[in-house]
């Protein structure tokens, strides 16, 4: 019974389901916020099977390199699993745009649905001149990641769903969700500082030092990200208690986690810990906004 247990969740983390789940709270967080854009559910079934289906690719092209990476060996292992799970879900993510074509390849949406894959792509395969991937242009890295997030996850479905596409809230919950997820890369950045020294990929982790990046990455990133709280407050009139605890608790968990941050904890615990936010943060907000 444990190894079945054990089984499952690391086929839920490592297959990465966990992060496609966080992903798609992220969307329903929008879809609650911008009322314009409710009713629509199946583009949060999208995001999660691209996202699955993108980072399960980033990850079976890391599996082909001598990496002794715990969740590396896991994808040399189970390699058929990895495949099989990449066909399926290529076949739902296939399904959900051809039912939705007119919406996803609308002559005003195409540049949007052709853009996000092509980054998303290019983030890991290595098709730019020197065959290099957008994740070896190591100033680029964090904030690509972080701009790739927040796009898919806020202006995507607006630019899907409504007409009103540049209305302050908009861009507000944009840059709400920009830094918080570049805190979050940062943090993850923080892990991966070895792999990325060792093939010279020159991120702001790597040319500061972990250190450093910890230090002034603490208050930096909780200061935006705390005047990006505020003017979700502001624009989404969000003023009873239970809404601020809602908005701000986020600020404070990652503050908390640049403050307490390990390099001991095993890679589940880890994504536990920082993916975890995202649910935690989409949930907050939605359950304060309803009551």
């Amino acid at each position: 019974m444990k190894k079945i247990i054990t089984g499952a969740v690391s086929v839920f983390f490592y297959c990465n389901i966990f992060i496609a789940a966080c992903a798609a709270s992220l969307v329903y967080e929008t879809i609650h916020l911008l009322h314009s854009v409710s009713g629509n559910h199946w583009f949060p079934i999208l995001v999660f099977c691209c996202t699955l289906n993108i980072y399960t690719f980033h990850y079976y092209l890391k599996s082909r390199k001598p990496d002794n990476d715990g969740r590396l060996k896991w994808y040399r292992k189970y390699k058929p699993v990895v495949l099989g799970l990449l066909i399926i879900d290529t076949l739902a993510i296939a399904y959900l745009i051809a039912t939705h074509f007119n919406i996803v390849f609308s002559k005003e949406n195409i540049p949007w649905s052709l853009l996000i894959p092509f980054l998303s792509i290019a983030y890991s395969f290595p098709f730019l001149p020197g065959r290099k991937a957008l994740r070896h242009f190591g100033w680029l890295k964090l904030p690509l990641l972080s701009f790739v997030w927040s796009f898919t996850t806020v202006l995507l479905p607006v630019f899907f769903f409504t007409a009103e596409k540049m209305q302050p809230q908009v861009w507000v919950l944009f840059a709400n969700r920009f830094f918080f997820i570049l805190a979050l890369c940062v943090l993850f950045n923080v892990r991966d500082y070895e792999e990325d020294k060792n093939d010279r990929v020159i991120t702001p982790v790597v040319a500061l030092g972990t250190k450093n990046i910890l230090l002034y990455g603490k208050w930096m990133l909780s200061f935006l990200n705390l005047i990006a709280a505020l003017l979700v407050c502001r624009y989404f009139n969000l003023y009873s208690g239970f809404q601020y605890v809602a908005v701000f608790t986020p600020v404070l968990l990652l503050f908390l986690l640049f403050h307490y941050f390990s390099f001991s904890r095993n890679e589940i615990e880890f994504l536990v810990l920082h993916d975890g936010l995202m649910p935690v943060k989409a949930l907050l907000l939605i359950f304060a906004t309803n009551i």
